[in-house]
């Protein structure tokens, strides 16, 4: 009897170990490294789905960001940083005019990023989905 429960124990200690959840990053400079694709955009909480995204964009540590353009295969890189809660992004247009593009940002887990545009437009929230 003492083994079987022995034998039951050791099975529930290894399937606790081995079910861990997944570690929620709270660095959003860690955070938002990595391939993102536009999932969703609109007026938050009124969203559209995008059936077929154009591209994707790829936060390097280096504060360079790629955009990947699936049909062109042309990549265009901008500047980000984070400041607060406020992503920044930079491009210069060809004049050498720098705009800066303010985001508020917010991670619903390690694999969904929320960006909130602060300027007025139509279509100001837009929803990523963490590539693998």
């Amino acid at each position: 009897m003492k083994k079987i429960i022995y034998i039951t124990l050791c099975i529930i200690g290894i399937l606790s170990f081995s079910c861990e959840k997944e570690k929620i990053e709270t660095d959003p400079k860690k955070a938002i490294l990595g391939k993102w694709e536009i999932v969703e955009m609109g007026n938050w909480p009124n969203m559209e789905p995008i059936e077929e995204p154009l591209a994707y964009e790829e936060y390097l540590p280096d504060s360079i960001l790629g955009e990947y353009e699936y049909k062109t295969k042309n990549s265009y890189f901008k500047k980000y940083w984070i400041e607060g809660s406020t992503l920044l992004i930079s491009t210069l247009r060809e004049d050498g005019f720098e705009l800066v593009f303010k985001y508020k940002y917010d991670f619903f887990d390690n694999n969904t990023l929320r960006l909130e545009s602060y300027s007025v437009m139509m279509s100001n929230t837009s929803i990523y989905n963490r590539l693998e």
